[in-house]
């Protein structure tokens, strides 16, 4: 009988906390507080479901739903539980209040910054959780550049030999006598003609590529931009820098270095083209150089430009990895 009755009793106040949980009502502005480890952290529920409950395990832990707060483990004080490193969390709850104001700021929000040896353990954090594509979203497909499906355009000939792999497409200028034929050789990369966006995207999320100066002649010539297909660097459509002469605006090109400092040979070169700007970022020497285009023109399809002049000039082209892309925009 003494059984029956504590077990009763143990019912009764499940029934009774249920009843509590059921009649409380859950508002946006309420104040949940989380046990991460030992550490206390303290956030709107509108923020902590920053990502629709049905779309993520962490939404759901912090709804309200009485069939998602039975299930939550409690410390002594109330305070739902997590059992994961704290500093991890605590990037989690930083990163989602800054993405509801996002909208109020004139920059994009970027994804958080983690302590070095703790990426893997974050990224098994977040995918557990369920909010992996809402820290890095997955690059539209108009970021990425399918090398396999990209044309080389030469209009002045095949001075330059286009050998082209799956992830890269590396040119290299021809040697020989005739080599000066036609002057300087223009090339245009650029997406296959059957691909519904033939030119490089130049809106909200813009366009990003990489180009590496694998080999740089003492007598060079090396011209890396954009510009429209079948036109030289002097046309007005092309935007860039070159050996030898610096930067070109518009076609013309600028007087005075504004900081240029040449290509070198093995120089990693990552390129954004996003809205009014081109920018190039040299890995070696941990500087950017921007190109603001006229908003006039901003409306042309443009398309990747090089221009060899030396035989023996060597450069690949390739899309850049995650991480290099999220380096060059925290250097934005």
């Amino acid at each position: 009988m003494e059984l029956m009755e504590e077990e009763r009793i143990k019912l009764q106040n499940e029934i009774d906390s249920m009843i509590a949980v059921l009649a409380t009502p859950v508002s946006d502005n309420d104040i949940i507080e989380i046990d991460a480890g030992g550490k206390i952290f303290r956030a709107l529920r509108s923020t902590l479901c920053r990502v629709a409950p049905a779309d993520t395990m962490f939404s759901c832990m912090f709804s309200g739903r009485p069939e998602e707060d039975t299930l939550l483990i409690r410390d002594d004080h109330g305070r739902v539980f997590l059992d994961h490193d704290p500093e991890l969390i605590e990037i989690i709850v930083n990163f989602l209040r800054t993405r509801k104001i996002e909208k109020l700021s004139s920059k994009p929000v970027r994804s958080p910054k983690v302590p070095e040896g703790k990426k893997d353990e974050f990224e098994s954090l977040l995918h557990y959780f369920g909010l992996t594509d809402f820290f890095y979203p997955p690059l539209p497909v108009s970021l990425t550049l399918d090398i396999a499906n990209m044309d080389v355009v030469q209009p002045n000939g095949f001075a330059v030999h286009a050998a082209k792999s799956k992830n890269k497409i590396q040119l290299t200028k021809a040697s020989g006598r005739n080599y000066m034929t036609n002057h300087m050789y223009f090339l245009a990369s650029k997406p296959s003609l059957d691909n519904s966006k033939p030119s490089l995207d130049n809106s909200r999320h813009g366009s990003f590529w990489k180009v590496t100066i694998d080999v740089l002649p003492d007598r060079h010539w090396v011209y890396l931009g954009i510009g429209a297909v079948d036109k030289s660097f002097e046309d007005s459509s092309s935007y860039g820098w070159s050996c030898g002469s610096g930067v070109w605006l518009g076609g013309s090109k600028l007087n005075g270095t504004s900081g240029w400092t040449e290509f070198t040979e093995g120089e990693s070169l990552y390129f954004h083209l996003k809205l009014n700007k081109l920018i190039m970022f040299s890995v070696q020497k941990n500087r950017r150089f921007v190109i603001d285009i006229a908003k006039s023109r901003m409306d042309r399809e443009y398309y990747i430009d090089f221009n060899l002049y030396d035989p023996g000039n060597k450069i690949s082209l390739e899309p850049l990895s995650k991480d290099e892309r999220e380096y060059l925009l925290l250097e934005d």
